[in-house]
């Protein structure tokens, strides 16, 4: 008697319960684990990659600005030091001293004139022990101007040689201020002082940079108070002084960023700072380059995963389902009378050997019960029936168990609808003919026949099954078309450089973009004839893609507009070159933003809806391709742009030229 063998671990089995991943195809149980720790790592990887570059880039900005700030410095002391000296000099100036004393204004304007022009100073000023002005030459853009001088007038009357700046009343403008006392050899008494000085401009400032390449903006502060910069923003807003920072710091201004780095002018004067600004745009842009860049790999990351993981899964699930199908053929067909081959692989072929030694064991044991059989048939006779019976029920029994679990594995369903419906069609075909012919050989069939024709409307259905044949085939070549839409757009592997197709670039876009069009929007295709183009297919594509996408955000908008039309011409431009039009005929873009279109984070979409990066990114690429970008726009009549290029890249042209040469 058979007995009923346990599961491992002493449990029964309990029903299945239908999950998602337990009922998918093996080759996808392997791909997907893999696929999500590729797609981690990749992601690990570019988080890393972007954390640190940027940190880099960052600090090679902050130490650029320290350097600006420590020659700046440096670059104040030495012009402080000179123009005390210079007003020492011109202090001790005998013929100063006399015409102090003696009250001769002539004399010191003439001296102080020459001074003036060898120097190329903008004000020198002389005054008395009073502090009241003798004698003063202004540059002329400084002479209705008031300077508030009075605190380097009373230093210099009170025997202190130094510098200081001096802020113009009213305006962010200072000057330079040297000064020195007047004192009288003779009788050592001080009789006046001397001052001396230049306007801070903004070509001073930018004179004082480690690399003549680099823009670099300065501002000066004394008291709080802005009083000389090159930097336009701040000049004409309302700009509080920043606290003194130890090191560089980043800020926003009017959406740009800047590193920052304050520092204290001790010898132009007490409570002067200066404060140092480097953009971030290069930086910025960098960091964008990077980002499209590791989206890039990521991408291909992703792809180059799923293509391993689908030649790893095949490689593992081929041998274990040939296994399923062998012991399926020999379970439906009750052969037990050959082996398994054993598949490669180390369990896989032990599954194999266990079912192989599982048929000999049921094969010996068979035979053992065959010789039973025939014992017991020979020796008892009389209990022939009762015998045959029990055995009839005993591999009933085993019938029923194996037939069960065999049952219990069986799960392969299979999908021949695509592969079988140029079958169908064909067969279909053929009943319809011969149908007809049997309508033409016997064109009187019986009554029955004819009230049964109308009953299933025999007319409609040879008329709607080629139909319905036709719509099964054009959904399938639909999900291919989408395919391969998808394929032409992204281009994927084909990252280099090559002539192709315009017209399938733009076509795929609209396919893309067709959820966001077909119900509201008309587009309308005006092609020329054009030659294939030399160009990086999914670059240009994306071009496109921002471009149509913002002509139908743009017209979507509108509400008020009924027939909203986008109309895309192409036409070749000269000997070498074509341009694709894209206009729509919305409210058209207003002038003062024409300008800021390409600008990078510019957008006038609702905060959350626009990344200002489209039509940037869009003007990178046309410029790689040496190609430009054109926007013609007027208030109410829609918007166009006109996306020119080269035919043939600039750089095949110089290497095909250089061949030529070589050859002749």
């Amino acid at each position: 008697m058979m007995k009923n063998i346990e599961p491992v671990g002493g449990r029964k089995n309990s029903p299945p319960k239908p999950q998602l991943y337990s009922q998918a195809p093996l080759s996808l149980k392997i791909i997907v684990p893999f696929l999500g720790v590729s797609v981690s790592l990749l992601l690990f990887v570019m988080h890393t990659v972007k954390i640190g570059f940027g940190n880099s880039l960052e600090a090679g900005v902050q130490n650029q600005v320290e350097n600006q700030a420590a020659l700046a410095v440096r670059d104040f002391k030495s012009r402080s030091h000179q123009l005390t000296m210079q007003a020492k000099l011109l202090a001790e100036e005998p013929e100063i001293i006399r015409a102090i004393e003696k009250k001769d204004t002539d004399i010191l304007r003439q001296d102080i004139l020459s001074l003036q022009t060898n120097f190329k100073l903008d004000l020198v000023k002389v005054v008395n022990a009073r502090g009241e002005m003798v004698a003063e030459l202004r540059e002329e853009s400084l002479t209705d101007k008031n300077l508030l001088i009075y605190e380097s007038v009373k230093l210099a009357i009170n025997g202190i040689e130094k510098s200081s700046f001096v802020s113009v009343d009213g305006k962010p403008q200072a000057l330079l201020v040297g000064f020195a006392p007047i004192i009288n050899k003779n009788n050592n008494a001080l009789i006046g002082g001397v001052l001396i000085g230049y306007l801070v401009t903004d070509e001073q400032l930018q004179q004082i940079s480690i690399d003549i390449k680099s823009q670099n903006y300065f501002a000066i502060f004394q008291s709080g108070k802005l009083i000389a910069t090159n930097f336009p923003e701040i000049r004409s807003k309302s700009w509080q002084v920043p606290q003194q920072q130890t090191r560089p710091t980043k800020i926003d201004f009017e959406n740009r960023s800047y590193m920052m780095k304050t520092v204290a002018l001790s010898d132009t004067g007490d409570n002067v700072t200066a404060a140092v600004f480097n953009p971030m745009a290069d930086v910025q842009k960098t960091q964008l380059t990077l980002s499209r860049n590791l989206d890039s790999f990521l991408v291909g990351g992703i792809i180059l995963a799923a293509v391993v993981g689908a030649v790893v899964a095949g490689k593992i699930a081929k041998p274990i389902l040939e296994l399923t199908q062998n012991v399926n053929w020999m379970a439906r067909n009750q052969y037990f009378s050959s082996k398994l081959p054993i598949p490669a692989g180390y369990e896989v072929g032990q599954l194999a050997t266990a079912f192989n030694f599982m048929i000999e064991q049921v094969e010996k044991r068979d035979g053992e019960l065959n010789l039973q059989l025939h014992q017991l048939q020979q020796a008892l006779h009389d209990l022939k029936n009762t015998q045959s019976q029990l055995i009839q029920a005993e591999k009933m029994s085993g019938l029923g168990l194996m037939m069960a679990g065999i049952a219990h594995e069986i799960n392969n369903p299979v999908n021949f609808i695509y592969g079988n419906l140029c079958h169908a069609n064909l067969y279909t075909k053929s009943l319809l003919e011969l149908v007809g012919f049997y309508q033409e050989e016997y064109p009187n069939p019986s009554v029955r026949i004819q009230d049964y024709i109308e009953e299933i409307e025999l007319d409609f259905i040879t008329e709607d099954l080629s139909k319905l044949l036709s719509s099964m085939k054009m959904g399938t070549e639909r999900i291919q078309q989408l395919v391969l839409s998808m394929r032409n757009f992204s281009r994927l592997d084909e990252a280099a450089m090559k002539p192709v197709d315009i017209h399938e670039g733009i076509d795929s876009t609209l396919l893309i973009l067709n959820s966001k069009i077909k119900t509201n929007i008309t587009v309308t295709k005006k092609y020329g004839k054009l030659p294939f183009v030399e160009c990086y297919a999914s670059q240009l594509n994306q071009v496109f893609m921002n471009v149509t996408a913002n002509a139908a955000d743009a017209l979507l908008s509108n509400t008020n507009l009924r027939n909203k039309q986008i109309e895309i011409s192409t036409e070749i431009v000269g000997k070498d070159q074509v341009v694709v039009k894209i206009r729509d005929n919305g409210t058209g873009i207003d002038p003062s933003v024409i300008a800021k279109l390409f600008d990078p984070f510019f957008t006038t979409k609702p905060v959350g809806k626009g990344t200002g990066l489209g039509l940037s990114i869009s003007y990178q690429i046309i410029e790689k391709h040496h190609g430009r970008i054109e926007v013609n726009s007027e208030i109410g009549q829609g918007a166009e742009f006109a996306i020119y290029l080269p035919i043939k890249h600039p750089s095949n042209k110089d290497l095909v030229a250089a061949a030529f040469e070589r050859n002749q």
